[in-house]
């Protein structure tokens, strides 16, 4: 269960603001079903963040323009609070209260990690959910980008799925539009009228231009993220550590005891993969290194479609969880609480629990 914190002031203004309720369904399938069902276009709505998949969460929703109603569909519902002056944007939460529960596990294991957790904390790395919109790709969908092929992109994007059935019967539809359409029932109002600008023009530019604006940053920040996950790891790992699966083939370092490494991380912000991020201070010389192995050293100013790819920024390296407390443990199934601020991942804490020795 995740419960966003967020302080709404709803003094009246452009934006209506929404509690946005759902379970077992991950947030941009919901936020384009209600985009299709309202017809307004998803670059019109705002959120702090996403919520996992499998789970119960409350989050909260801007749209600009939004009616005064509440709505339902399938593993969800929404329900207006009122108008305000500025939409919600990513970050915007101070944070989530977490209540997780752990089957088939050795709880007295994973209860001793979690006391390891509350006191040294965690690498805050970037979770599945800042990787949804490519998640079931051959690449990140930035790289097609950076390297000018829309019709890479777009064909990527749109046959991903996490079902290896649905995925081939999307890639042999793939230009058979009125078919492919019929197939892709998940995607949203606007997805869909990127791919009859695509039947119209058979431009893969304009038709990457018809997505929303929410939508294309987010393929540029899951990339972002993915580099910055890698320099972490790659700090994490000159001390003890375990290394850990992560999306698309990736492996995280988790450090296991305290370390030179990890108190040199313990309040520190590593900046994004950027040019200014290469300027001076101490993680330099990793941030380079992901950079050569990545092939960007001419390539740190790209843009697409007029947005930049590297954007300059710092992010907290370790986050320590306030409150954590076991809620019940028996034999093989543990529940705890806890509150982590946003920007943080419950997925990647819990998987360090289950990582760990113990």
């Amino acid at each position: 269960m995740v419960e966003e914190v967020l302080n709404l002031e709803t003094t009246g203004g452009p934006y209506s603001y929404y509690r946005l309720w759902k379970k077992n369904r991950n947030t941009l399938d919901v936020l384009s079903e209600i985009s299709s069902r309202l017809k307004i276009p998803l670059n019109r709505f705002g959120f702090s963040g996403l919520k996992d998949k499998r789970a119960v969460t409350v989050q909260h929703i801007s749209i600009e323009g939004g009616p005064r109603r509440n709505l339902k569909g399938k593993g969800w519902s929404l329900t207006f609070l009122g108008k305000g002056k500025r939409g919600i944007s990513i970050g915007d939460a101070a944070g989530n209260r977490f209540i997780i529960t752990i089957k088939d596990v050795d709880a007295a294991r994973i209860a001793h990690n979690l006391a390891f957790i509350a006191e040294h904390g965690f690498a805050n790395y970037f979770g599945e959910q800042r990787f949804l919109s490519d998640a079931n790709t051959k690449r990140p969908i930035a790289l097609y980008l950076m390297e000018g092929d829309y019709q890479g992109a777009l064909r990527e994007y749109f046959t991903q799925s996490a079902n290896p059935f649905l995925k081939k019967r999307l890639r042999k539809l793939w230009g058979k539009w009125d078919l492919f359409l019929l197939e892709a029932k998940h995607l949203s109002h606007q997805e869909k009228n990127a791919i009859r600008v695509l039947k119209r023009t058979k431009d893969h530019h304009k038709a990457f231009r018809a997505l929303p604006k929410n939508l294309k940053l987010m393929f540029l920040f899951s990339y972002q993220s993915l580099l910055w996950n890698r320099v972490l790891s790659s700090i994490v790992a000159r001390g003890p550590h375990v290394k850990v699966p992560f999306v698309r083939g990736e492996r995280l370092a988790f450090y296991t005891k305290t370390s030179d490494a990890v108190e040199l991380l313990k309040n520190a912000e590593i900046p994004y993969v950027s040019e200014e991020a290469l300027e001076s201070g101490p993680f330099c010389n990793e941030i380079r290194r992901v950079i050569e192995k990545e092939g960007l050293g001419d390539r740190l100013n790209a843009e697409v479609s007029g947005l930049l790819v590297f954007t300059p920024g710092k992010r907290r390296a370790v986050v320590r969880p306030e409150g954590l407390e076991i809620l019940e443990q028996k034999k093989r199934r543990i529940t705890v609480r806890f509150f982590l601020p946003s920007g943080s991942y419950a997925t990647v804490l819990i998987r360090k629990a289950l990582f760990l020795p113990g």
